[in-house]
């Protein structure tokens, strides 16, 4: 594993601070006890008023923690480096080793550092916060503001960072952007930490501590109480919005003259929003450029929102927040300072206006090779680079000058060479968070939304898309954005989101269009799945997209067995689904009008509450022992390793063999009946696809469920007539035709096959010998 620090601080000794010496430190609430040792260890945490011990590790554990001298190292073997714990690099860990507690006051002494740090402690009935007010000593480069061993409970939430029973559940979360919050999984115990850094500001930085009683039932109503305490965005109360739980359309590339197309569509699949991303109105993010099928800006895009709203729907807005795209006015004809440099560089000499070689200073080893991602950023003007040299004099060679429709100038010795932060989509170039370019853009969103909303919801794309410090960047990133945006959209969506973004991301991520047709059912498994699973421990969703292949041509259309497939899936977990399509596909999936027919059947049943618990459970197909969180990040190499060898893990091999298929469907006395079906084997080639199942209250019977693969098939079965019933829909009698001892029936959506008094296994006989005769029409 290759390791580059990225923050780096030199330890250098300060003064001796006198340890703080005092007796062991209480503080509690209505709920909860945690008492300090005068040594600086956690001695106990006990619920009030039952007493029972929360600890694992009783006197063991540090209280607090600085790392002074050295810096985080990231991963760069990968391209997602955010997405793995960092390692502590260059520097000591010193342990607490003193507590005092003067009024609301706590002071904390690292004695091995020479440093001291004083928090205020503020109580309520079910939390308490320790926000850090001053240090001393050092340099302090992070400081783990509270750590605490907690025995491992069944339930632990990883995002919001909650362990907890049935009965009682104590989380330690951020209590603004500048915190972070997670858990650290040992044997038998976790412990959980609140911590912050030199880099986005120790001093403000603020932990929350909470116990809850009967969590399930009370956490959200807690942590409502909190946000409004300490004035966070409202997770709690947003995650209650019944908007939570609606499926959504994306339509791609919607204008003002094909929405109509979309709204109509949505409708027949239940849908109760329609998303949109900026990619549809405006040339590329950052500026927002109108393009040119928005001819008239502003104005076209409410038209198209408003016949959204018009049509009973809900909208949503895609957006990537940010970067600029590779064109914006941020990039060309003169590039913006502010756009984020992965390395700088000194110029060791004068360079004209055609060379094609830059000299300078520094060594440019490690500096990107990647096509789109190598460009230098010198005074005006973009450089791209084709190679350069690790041995003296350092070179970038085989330069375009001007790059990106920049202007190609002379520059003088010692200017400043830096190396852009070009996106791994490299049509994108990341903002440079220190700066307020990203609140330039978070305004010209928000008055976007504040002019054509409002909007139900807003996705924060490329989330991960910013530099060091990832957990800080990501969240704070997200919260200039959100913050201006009117009014609030309940649901937020983003690929990535520390803990503080728990109060303003309401919702867990979708997963990029990666699978083929015939792999979309697999996909489900290894990654939405289990990551539903997991997220419930958070009291939040997923979602279950964004699905494709609905009338792609190059890839082929998934059927209605598939969106069946992820539907119900979605539904164990009460979580929403999307499919995104282009206006092309709406009507090319030769079994579109099933599709919608799925996707509505299972929308209103899932939202009028026709699924109880008991049909949630038997839906999941993931064991408690199973649950696990699949980033978007990590879908990529789990779907390539499985398309390519069919590399799995053992817990997704699994997860792979438990699936179990089911049919939702209104039946004969107009009520939603679910049922497992079982896939029947039919020949390669066949014009049908087709699944068999049978029915509680006629369990003598055998149901087929049967549809041509495109257009119309005759279907031949040698039998009478009368031992079977053709429906279409369900409890809705056809006439099938004889011929020569036969049943012909012509299919082509989706057809309803009840054989009575009849096993599945002669059934099965039956639909093998009818392979012999089918007929295309």
């Amino acid at each position: 594993m290759k390791l580059c620090v990225v923050s780096l601080i030199g330890f250098l000794l300060a003064p001796v601070i006198a340890d703080v010496s005092a007796a062991s430190v209480v503080l509690e609430t209505a709920t909860l006890r945690l008492e300090i040792n005068e040594s600086g260890t956690v001695h106990s945490l006990k619920t009030k008023p039952e007493g029972r011990e929360l600890l694992a590790r009783l006197d063991a554990e540090p209280v607090a923690m600085v790392y002074c001298g050295g810096g985080w190292a990231y991963e760069t073997g990968w391209t997602y480096a955010h997405a793995v714990p960092p390692l502590y690099q260059g520097g000591r860990a010193f342990p607490a080793a003193s507590v005092g507690l003067s009024g609301d006051r706590l002071t904390v002494g690292f004695g091995g550092a020479n440093v001291i740090v004083t928090y205020k402690i503020a109580k309520r009935a079910d939390y308490f916060t320790l926000e850090l007010s001053d240090v001393r000593g050092g340099p302090v480069h992070h400081l783990d503001l509270l750590r605490l061993p907690i025995r491992k409970l069944p339930n632990h939430g990883e995002w919001i960072n909650i362990a907890y029973d049935d009965g009682f559940g104590v989380c330690l979360c951020a209590g603004n952007a500048k915190t972070d919050a997670l858990a650290e999984p040992h044997d038998g115990h976790l412990t959980l930490k609140a911590s912050a850094e030199t880099d986005s500001g120790l001093v403000g930085a603020r932990a929350v501590l909470i116990g809850c009683a009967k969590p399930q039932a009370r956490f959200l109503d807690v942590m409502e109480r909190v946000e409004r305490d300490l004035g966070l965005p409202p997770g709690a109360r947003l995650r209650r919005s019944p908007v939570q739980r609606y499926s959504y359309l994306w339509a791609d590339h919607i204008t003002p003259e094909n929405a109509s197309r979309y709204i109509a569509w949505a409708k027949r699949a239940g849908m109760r929003m329609v998303l949109f991303s900026y990619t549809a109105f405006s040339k590329g993010a950052g500026h927002f450029v109108w393009n040119e099928s928005y001819p008239n800006g502003m104005a076209d895009l409410k038209k198209v929102a408003d016949a959204i709203r018009a049509a009973g729907l809900h909208v949503g807005m895609h957006i990537h927040y940010c970067k600029a795209r590779k064109g914006d006015p941020y990039t060309t004809p003169v590039p913006d300072r502010r756009l984020h440099k992965e390395r700088r560089f000194t110029l060791a000499a004068p360079l004209d206006a055609s060379s094609s070689v830059v000299t300078v200073k520094e060594n440019p080893a490690g500096c990107t090779f990647d096509k789109g991602r190598r460009i230098l950023h010198i005074g005006d003007e973009l450089i791209a680079y084709t190679q350069y040299t690790t041995q003296p004099p350092y070179q970038f060679t085989g330069c375009e000058r001007g790059h990106l429709k920049t202007i190609a100038a002379a520059h003088p010795i010692s200017d400043e060479a830096g190396l852009l932060d070009v996106d791994t989509w490299d049509i994108f170039i990341r903002y440079d968070q220190n700066t307020d370019i990203q609140d330039e853009t978070a305004r010209r969103l928000a008055d976007i939304v504040a002019q054509t909303g409002p909007y139900e919801m807003v996705y924060f794309d490329g989330a991960e898309d910013v530099h060091a410090s990832f957990w800080y960047h990501i969240a704070n990133a997200q919260h200039r954005v959100w913050r201006l945006l009117r009014p609030t959209p309940p649901v937020t969506e983003a690929p990535r989101y520390p803990n503080f973004a728990w109060h303003l991301i309401t919702r867990g991520n979708a997963y990029d269009r990666i699978a083929p047709p015939g792999g979309m059912k697999d996909f489900c498994d290894l990654t939405a799945c289990p990551s539903a699973a997991i997220r419930v421990h958070d009291f939040s969703r997923i979602e279950f997209g964004w699905l494709g292949n609905y009338g792609d041509s190059k890839r082929g259309s998934a059927g209605p067995d598939v969106f069946e497939y992820i539907a119900s899936r979605a539904a164990a977990w009460d979580c929403p689904l999307s499919i995104q399509m282009r206006a092309g596909e709406l009507d090319s999936n030769p079994r579109g009008e099933d599709c919608a027919d799925v996707l509505r059947t299972w929308e209103e049943a899932r939202l009028n509450g026709r699924l109880t618990e008991a049909h949630r459970r038997l839906l999941r197909n993931v064991k408690p022992s199973q649950e696990h969180y699949v980033t978007c990040f990590h879908a990529f190499p789990i779907w390539e390793n499985y398309a390519k060898d069919g590399t799995l893990t053992p817990v997704q091999r699994e997860i792979l063999a438990q699936r179990r298929e089911h049919h939702l469907f209104i039946n004969e006395r107009s009520r939603h009946e679910l049922v497992e079906i079982k896939e029947v084997p039919l020949a390669a080639g066949s014009p049908f696809k087709a699944f068999w199942f049978r029915r509680t209250s006629q369990p003598g019977d055998t149901c087929v469920l049967i549809w041509a693969v495109r257009g119309s098939a005759e279907l031949r079965l040698p039998v009478a007539a009368s031992r079977v019933t053709v429906m279409r829909p369900f409890g809705k009698m056809l006439l099938a035709k004889k011929d020569a001892g036969q049943t012909v029936i012509t299919i082509g959506n989706r057809h309803y096959l009840q054989f009575r008094a009849t096993v599945p296994e002669d059934v099965l006989k039956l639909l093998g010998a009818m392979e012999q005769t089918a007929r295309p029409r």
